[in-house]
């Protein structure tokens, strides 16, 4: 393949998907996908900004990678960032980079003013992707592999085969660096790229290229489904839920691409779960009353409430402390409460569930979540009650509840839960000196 017929498959690609390739910044790790796709930027009139991420993890040739990277954005006069990451010695190495690298490429992107991130996935990687997600048991969005584009990462090479990456480069006479780890049997994706994909090649030349296409064949069908069973889904803050009655109303099929959807949506940019777990999260919306847990890949949580609904969320480590309520905003484990003295008592306001009218005079106030032990005095009720027990009458789910925060007065007396009960003792009455609003804001 001639160097502009490769630019022109580029181009062609970048105007179906609506990839906008004039400001993007390129991930280069200077092995010959990356440079190539810097090098059709380049040839197609854009003007990228580099990012180089050195993982660290190959010593001294990781400070060769960098300095090739840098020399050529160099010759290309073609802005270069170089960042490092500390990745340590924990499992699952491969899949943390990625995460990291990600992270690190969108805040670098945000800082330079730049509206999309490109990485040079290929054909061959989507083939790769492909097989690993159907041979681990996932569906039709395992089939789908990798996209051309989403949340802001473009993918311009996605259609052009590995061969057709290296005729381009040697047509250009470019050379590009060679990671010793990508020839390491370790790594699945690794032993799928040497010894499953050239036995498919043998058996049908242009097996990858074939499999990309039946890989965007999928997508187009599974846009079409999800479209179908996101009418069941629900986001509440960072929660991700699906009624349950709704998604009885689905059709098996659907019920299963509604989990799947409520899994991506919850931890975006994740490889699909897998026919189990989604098989295991369905059971939910069948269990009796109470509620029930289940551990998905990645650290979601999916948990079946009451046999009324699953909820998907990553979990937010629970603030172990307390927080002052000042004047003003306070933030606290996802929650924002406003806070301000007030020159009087409004009816109307107190009974909204998210508000609270405070005696002062008990305070300072403080907020912090509710812990085993805890008890309240509700108000109107007469007597005491434990906290958990009046959130458990209120139907607040388990998995909730230790997560909901209270106020506490000067002697670390409950004196509110958010939506919930007011405290007998520091209601305001008509020899109220001082007044106290506390209003939810925002809830996680």
């Amino acid at each position: 393949m001639a160097p502009w017929d490769f630019v022109e498959g580029v181009r062609r690609t970048a105007d179906r998907h609506g990839m906008n390739l004039s400001r993007p910044l390129v991930l280069v790790s200077g092995g010959p996908d990356s440079v190539a796709l810097l090098r059709a930027v380049v040839a197609l009139g854009g003007r990228p900004a580099v990012l180089h991420v050195d993982h660290g993890l190959r010593g001294g040739e990781s400070g060769a990678d960098a300095g090739f990277v840098m020399a050529l954005c160099g010759e290309l006069g073609v802005r270069c960032e170089v960042e490092g990451l500390d990745l340590g010695e924990k499992s699952n190495l491969q899949e943390r980079a990625r995460a990291a690298r990600y992270r690190l490429a969108r805040e670098v992107s945000v800082g330079l003013g730049l509206e999309v991130v490109a990485t040079g996935h290929t054909a061959d990687d989507v083939a790769e992707t492909a097989l690993l997600n159907l041979s681990r048991g996932a569906g039709l969005r395992g089939l789908a592999s990798i996209p051309p584009v989403r949340d802001g990462l473009v993918r311009p090479l996605i259609e052009r085969t590995r061969p057709e990456v290296l005729g381009y480069l040697a047509g250009l006479g470019q050379p590009y660096r060679t990671d010793p780890t990508n020839l390491s049997g370790k790594y699945a994706r690794n032993r799928v790229r040497l010894e499953v994909l050239p036995v498919l090649e043998e058996i049908h030349p242009g097996a990858a290229a074939n499999l990309a296409r039946a890989a965007s064949l999928a997508r187009e069908d599974l846009e079409a489904l999800e479209a179908l069973a996101g009418v069941a889904l629900e986001t509440r803050g960072t929660e991700v839920v699906l009624a349950r009655e709704a998604l009885q109303a689905l059709s098996p099929a659907l019920r299963r691409h509604a989990v799947r959807l409520a899994y991506a949506r919850a931890l975006p940019g994740a490889p699909p779960p897998e026919s189990k777990h989604v098989k295991a999260v369905l059971a939910l919306a069948e269990a009796a009353p109470g509620t029930r847990s289940l551990d998905l890949p990645g650290g979601v949580v999916a948990v079946g409430r009451g046999g009324e609904e699953i909820s998907f969320y990553v979990p937010e480590e629970v603030p172990s402390g307390e927080e002052p309520l000042r004047e003003g905003e306070v933030a606290f484990g996802g929650w924002v409460f406003r806070v301000g003295e007030t020159g009087r008592y409004d009816g109307r306001e107190a009974a909204r569930p998210g508000v609270a009218y405070l005696d002062l005079s008990l305070g300072p106030y403080r907020v912090r979540t509710a812990r085993e032990g805890d008890m309240i005095r509700p108000l109107g009720l007469g007597g005491r009650k434990k906290v958990f027990r009046a959130m458990m009458d209120r139907k607040v789910p388990s998995d909730l509840r230790h997560r909901t925060p209270v106020i506490v007065g000067r002697s670390g007396e409950v004196a509110w839960v958010p939506f919930g009960e007011l405290g007998e003792e520091h209601k305001v009455g008509p020899e109220t000196g001082r007044i106290l609003k506390v209003e939810v804001a925002e809830t996680p």
